[in-house]
């Protein structure tokens, strides 16, 4: 178990071996936590008395930088006998030391992130899924909720995106393993952070089709197109129109690779066969689509044919 724990998700949080340091000034947190996220470069003076202190003088900033380290310093020190935080202060450069049992709920959610980032779907394994559930877990609320400085709300804002995108690749994940109510969970706390994420809605529509929920598939466009027209002024998009027509007329169906609890360690496709196999997919919807088309306008000119002999008979 490590004996540092720091939490920036939600309420700052920070615990040696159980007991809580001496660093409530806000400042103090304020640099510690900007240290911690930017901990793998070291960060000139300058621009961090500049970040932290928007809106004070360059000469009183550096001031205030100095005199909040020295607080920050204390700090740790009160904790030295044990595996400790250090400050490293070079040449005008302040970096931030981690002892290897420091355990930072950003660094650990930004870890997982990166390994299932670059992955398709397809490629995820049971074990990226339960990292991705764990990285899930540890967002237990925005990067330090209440703080509103620049580069906080910065922050905040590309680990939202982060969590955006591991829940999206969780919901994937699902609809590949034919896991449908797990994968609508997500989907809906994908919804909870962005109600016009319209990815979001289509995959869930995609979902409730092929757990034979019909019905709530539907009522997910509508929700989608009442959210993009009130948060974003605009329509569905085309792909999202042609989901719902595919669902509307009882065409729709689910891409060939939504295998039924698959261990995705043991099957490997091409991507190359998989583009080819999803295009084909698409065509044959359409072809659906132009059939019926062409037997509407039979019908039709039958019916016209119909009538003007009935009209030439009289």
């Amino acid at each position: 178990m490590s004996s540092i724990k720091v939490s920036l998700f939600g309420k700052f949080n920070i615990a040696f071996g159980g007991k809580r340091p001496d660093i409530k000034a806000r400042k103090v947190q304020e640099l510690l936590a900007y240290l911690l996220i930017f901990r793998d470069h070291p960060q000139p003076r300058e621009s961090l008395s500049e970040a932290l202190w928007t809106d004070q003088s360059a000469t009183i900033s550096r001031k205030n930088l100095r005199q909040t380290l020295w607080h920050l310093q204390s700090a740790f020190k009160a904790f030295k006998n044990s595996s400790s935080l250090e400050l490293l202060i070079d040449d005008g450069w302040i970096h931030i030391g981690l002892p290897t049992d420091v355990w930072l709920d950003t660094a650990e959610f930004e870890r997982v992130f990166d390994l299932v980032n670059p992955k398709r779907a397809r490629e995820l394994s049971t074990e990226d899924f339960r990292a991705m559930q764990y990285a899930v877990g540890l967002y237990r609320g925005d990067l330090l909720e209440g703080w509103y400085q620049d580069w906080c709300i910065f922050e905040r804002e590309r680990f939202q995106m982060m969590y955006l995108m591991i829940l999206d690749k969780l919901v994937q994940y699902c609809e590949v393993h034919n896991e449908y109510d797990a994968g609508l969970s997500y989907g809906w706390q994908i919804l909870r952070q962005d109600h016009a994420y319209e990815r979001a809605h289509r995959q869930m529509m995609r979902l409730y089709s092929m757990s034979g929920n019909r019905t709530q598939a539907l009522h997910q466009y509508q929700r989608c197109d009442d959210a993009l027209r009130n948060e974003l002024g605009v329509e569905p998009s085309a792909g999202t129109k042609q989901l719902y027509e595919q669902i509307q007329s009882d065409t729709f169906m689910p891409t060939l690779f939504a295998l039924k609890r698959v261990d995705s360690d043991k099957v490997e496709v091409a991507p190359a066969f998989e583009d080819v196999l999803n295009r084909l997919e698409q065509l044959s919807l359409t072809l659906k689509r132009l059939e019926t088309q062409v037997q509407e306008e039979i019908i039709a000119l039958e019916n016209m044919i119909a009538n003007q002999v009935n009209r030439s008979s009289r």
